[in-house]
């Protein structure tokens, strides 16, 4: 295990959350993947719509499909997802190879870091070990440009009910919820938070709470977040680390798989 690994599960035990410095090439495919999504999302509505799924839970996604609480208050964003390696699910996506180039070599760098992160927290929790979660997984850019909105905040407060959300921001606008109130919490340009969400809640028998979070409206124009959004695969039976004696082990997996329909969205897919 990786020291800094190390560091980081250990931050997630004891705060909640972790922040991650990048190593110069991890910072060199960030910034990459964040010029080629400044191009796409410059494009006009009816272009990008070329690459929207018809349950819009691939590829691209307009403003107003997705929400954090209640429907009548979209997030104020549009955005564009890769699950895995899937280029097949995105209409398309043959047209667009320097973005989903971008975005698989940002996936398999940000692979490592959560597969050696969320060892060490269930190795830690009794010798468990993270579950594998590539194939149910995916990248999500959010394009924030309605800067003008009168809302106050461009995303109310969540959690994202995933096992964790790997997230850097290019503007500030974050707000993380720690000890009962939300504090501002920008990424540096060389930077990721790791964020729990309930699914690490149930794995830990409650011992990470899901970090709850919104996106305050300062408008900005342009501002873009890039989150990697991680579940458990559901091919096998998903199970906390933190067993009660006596008590029957409870498959974690309809849970998981239904969690996406607290923002408007499609279950977790079987890729």
């Amino acid at each position: 295990m990786h020291t800094a690994n190390t560091h980081a599960a250990g931050d997630l035990l004891r705060d909640g959350y972790t922040r991650i410095t990048l190593p110069s090439g991890a910072e060199r495919l960030l910034h990459r993947l964040l010029g080629e999504s400044r191009l796409f999302f410059g494009r006009p509505t009816e272009e990008k719509s070329r690459y929207a799924s018809t349950d819009f839970n691939f590829g691209y996604r307009p403003l107003g499909r997705e929400f954090s609480v209640t429907a009548d208050r979209p997030d104020l964003n549009d955005c564009f997802t890769l699950w895995h390696d899937r280029l097949d699910l995105i209409p398309n996506s043959t047209e667009i190879p320097e973005l989903t180039e971008a975005l698989l070599a940002w996936r398999e760098y940000l692979s490592v870091i959560v597969a050696e992160t969320v060892g060490e927290v269930a190795a830690q929790l009794g010798g468990h070990k993270a579950p594998p979660f590539e194939a149910a997984s995916y990248l999500q850019l959010n394009n924030y440009a309605v800067a003008d909105s009168d809302r106050d905040l461009l995303q109310d407060k969540h959690e994202d009910g995933h096992l964790v959300t790997v997230i850097h921001t290019t503007e500030p606008g974050l707000e993380l919820w720690l000890d009962g109130e939300a504090r501002p919490m920008h990424t540096a340009p060389d930077e990721v938070i790791l964020m729990p969400g309930s699914v690490l809640t149930d794995l830990t028998g409650g011992r990470i709470p899901a970090l709850y979070h919104q996106v305050r409206n300062l408008r900005l124009a342009n501002r873009t977040a890039l989150m990697y959004f991680v579940n458990p695969e559901l091919t096998e039976p998903v199970h906390s680390w933190v067993t009660v004696p006596g008590a029957t082990p409870v498959d974690l997996r309809d849970r998981i798989r239904s969690y996406p329909a607290m923002f408007g969205l499609p279950d977790v897919p079987a890729l």
